[in-house]
């Protein structure tokens, strides 16, 4: 990868990555009183269309419909809160090293594949302020991991993709962001982070 000089942003997902966890799933199988795994199938199943743009009510009801659930408005809405609550909330150890990246002075960007409910909770919160640059699915129309995602983050950086670093927990978006030309790693917690960013030319003080 040609490169003159060390790069200029690092782009992180967020679910799996700097925030959220699957642990939800068992809690929203818990309250419509199916099995875990059948809530999960479900779940997964549907998410594709939601992450580019569906209405909550719809992927809510279809995720319902599959297990033989009938949801109210009020339940829609609880679920989809506390779905989008959870995936947003940062993980152990992700603050401290957004503070510490943001301290070498590098430009610092989400890119998600995220409901219009994640996004909102992304942009409300004092985390998500750290990031100038919030890109999610449901915005673009476009989902990871289409080529046309890491350009349009190429576009709203206004950096070209060498300059680039990318984190992300799907080997397939990684493997596209470098198909893109990016530097892009699997995530693998925030001390591996620091090692890639290391050798991606990032050097983060007292790492």
């Amino acid at each position: 990868m040609d490169r003159t000089g060390p790069p200029s942003a690092v782009v992180f997902d967020i679910g799996g990555v700097l925030g959220g966890s699957a642990d939800g799933i068992f809690a929203f199988a818990a309250e419509l009183g199916v099995a875990a795994t059948s809530f999960a199938a479900a779940y997964w199943r549907h998410r594709d269309a939601y992450d580019l743009g569906s209405a909550a009510e719809d992927y809510w009801n279809r995720v319902a419909n599959d297990l033989g659930r009938v949801l109210t408005a009020a339940q829609v809405r609880r679920l989809d809160s506390a779905d989008a609550q959870r995936w947003s909330e940062l993980a152990p150890g992700a603050a401290e090293l957004i503070d510490a990246i943001a301290r070498t002075g590098v430009q610092l960007a989400l890119l998600s594949n995220a409901p219009r409910s994640m996004a909102e909770q992304v942009r409300g919160s004092r985390w998500g302020a750290r990031f100038p640059t919030k890109l999610f699915s449901c915005d673009m129309g476009l989902a990871k991991p289409d080529p046309g995602v890491y350009a349009t983050v190429e576009d709203a950086l206004g950096l070209p993709a060498t300059e680039l670093v990318f984190f992300d927990d799907r080997p397939v978006n990684v493997l596209a962001a470098q198909q893109s030309g990016w530097s892009a790693f699997r995530w693998q917690g925030p001390r591996q982070c620091l090692t890639d960013l290391a050798s991606a030319g990032v050097a983060v003080p007292g790492a």
